[in-house]
């Protein structure tokens, strides 16, 4: 008998390690997991259940976004300032302003408004205005010029709808 106790002593510690502990990754992914989805729950929850909603009085309160004045302009034709003066520009424009009152302002002003574009536009040499910088240059400058002598409002952006170098 005392071989069957040996044999059972040793069986003994080999059965305890047959239990195998559980990862800790796999408690960090169950963790996440559960984290993700209680997250996505609260986020749920605040904006259906908490988040303010407006008041009609809310939404009459807020200005509504005015509808973009365009102005067409008449197409400017000049030489350019280069060398020789046997390059000229034909170029067409649209202006969006910022109120009725900008249009209304310039179709009263139109003469001293077309002589400040025509001396800009006549002081550029071909390669001021070939590439692409060159033309985004320009625009900012024609905006400068034209909102110096506008009083009721602002050319907010110029549209090229014709650009001709020859």
């Amino acid at each position: 008998m005392s071989a069957k106790k040996k044999q059972t002593e040793t069986k003994t510690p080999a059965a305890e390690e047959t239990p195998k502990k559980k990862s800790p990754i796999l408690k960090i992914l169950i963790a996440i997991v559960g984290l993700g989805i209680l997250g996505g729950g609260g986020f749920f929850a605040y904006t259906k259940f908490f988040a303010k909603t407006e008041s009609p009085k809310e939404a009459q309160a807020k200005p509504v976004a005015a509808k973009p004045v365009v102005k067409n302009l008449e197409t400017f034709l000049v030489n350019l300032a280069d060398p020789g003066g046997e390059r000229y520009l034909k170029i067409t424009m649209q202006l969006s302003l910022s109120n009725e009152a900008t249009s209304q302002e310039i179709d009263t002003r139109m003469a001293e408004l077309r002589d400040s574009i025509l001396m800009l536009l006549s002081s550029k040499e071909y390669d001021d205005i070939s590439s692409l910088s060159g033309k985004l240059a320009l625009k900012k400058t024609l905006m400068a010029n034209l909102n110096r002598l506008l009083k009721q409002g602002t050319v907010q952006d110029i549209y090229f709808t014709e650009f001709l170098v020859q």
